[in-house]
């Protein structure tokens, strides 16, 4: 990731943080080292209090009840838990410093900004990074950090049961995948972006900021970026036959995302339209049912803490 044009701040040693910790994150073994981990964050900070959420959208709330009170906020989870602090940071409009601890099953975020996924490691590196302005996806009236998509294999992501998921890891999405091959359905779609309108019928469509996708795209770096004011628009047109998809298989697992039955582009907004509600997936969680869905581009709204020596 080009960081040359950032904003960067250092951490100091006398902070508050506060810990939201998802106890069923996919990667955390045993939360008898919970507290091991706020005392390790506690030698670098004058304040570290933990709090676990219980149910969908807990984070959120826990971030809009208690930001003004800390000057970081750290969590410890997968994609969707970031998606639910960092919604909470967007509701209250604030610019707090977050910290991630990567501990979800394929940690799209996390491959994208090059963050170590072991968790005592990045608790360090959230007490010495620096902080780095990044871009946030808006999604109607919800956000994402690096994925908003439809079609193929979007409800794999949050219909994979949670015990697979931690099992096989990102192993668990191509194999359910698999299994409902069969249901792959044909989706109009009216594209709407840079005042030009285009009809696609196509399988997947996705709108990212990141530079991996379910651990398995990977997107050239030297094409994307997550500072730089745009999305990605990746679509993936309906094969007429059986060589087709295979076609797309291949390519894919190239890395080739400029082909007849795949596109991607960069764009700052777009607007995507079906005769249908379309089923939406935002940051691997079910993002809702949506005819007409208005998607853009904020510009360094999340104050990200990186370690800039692994970058």
């Amino acid at each position: 990731m080009n960081l040359e044009n950032c904003v960067q701040r250092s951490i100091s040693m006398s902070k508050k943080v506060l810990l939201i910790v998802n106890p069923k994150a996919g990667k955390l073994k045993s939360r008898r080292h919970l507290f091991s981990l706020v005392k390790q964050i506690s030698l670098r900070a004058d304040v570290c209090n933990m709090v676990m959420t219980r149910r969908p959208t807990d984070a959120t709330a826990i971030v809009e009840k208690n930001h003004s009170k800390y000057d970081i906020i750290a969590c410890l989870g997968g994609d969707g838990t970031l998606n639910e602090v960092i919604t909470g940071i967007m509701n209250v409009q604030s610019d707090i410093s977050l910290g991630f601890i990567p501990a979800g099953t394929t940690n799209d975020f996390a491959r994208s900004h090059q963050m170590v996924r072991n968790i005592r490691k990045s608790a360090d590196d959230i007490m010495t990074g620096e902080v780095v302005a990044l871009d946030l996806g808006q999604f109607e009236n919800s956000y994402f950090t690096y994925i908003a998509s439809i079609g193929a294999f979007t409800a794999v992501s949050y219909k994979t049961p949670q015990v697979a998921k931690n099992a096989l890891g990102y192993g668990a999405y191509l194999l359910f995948s698999i299994s409902h091959f069969s249901s792959l359905r044909k989706h109009r779609v009216t594209i709407k972006s840079n005042g030009e309108s285009n009809v696609e019928d196509v399988i997947f469509l996705a709108i990212t900021n990141s530079t991996s996708v379910a651990g398995m795209l990977k997107y050239p770096k030297n094409e994307v970026s997550t500072d730089d004011g745009l999305l990605e628009l990746l679509i993936i047109r309906y094969p007429k036959n059986i060589y087709q998809w295979f076609e797309i298989v291949i390519e894919l697992s190239k890395g080739n995302y400029h082909h007849p039955l795949i596109e991607m582009r960069s764009l700052s907004s777009v607007t995507i339209e079906s005769t249908e509600a379309l089923n939406w997936c935002l940051d691997g969680e079910f993002g809702g049912a949506y005819k007409k869905a208005a998607i853009q581009c904020l510009p360094k709204k999340v104050n990200l803490i990186l370690n800039k020596s692994s970058q």
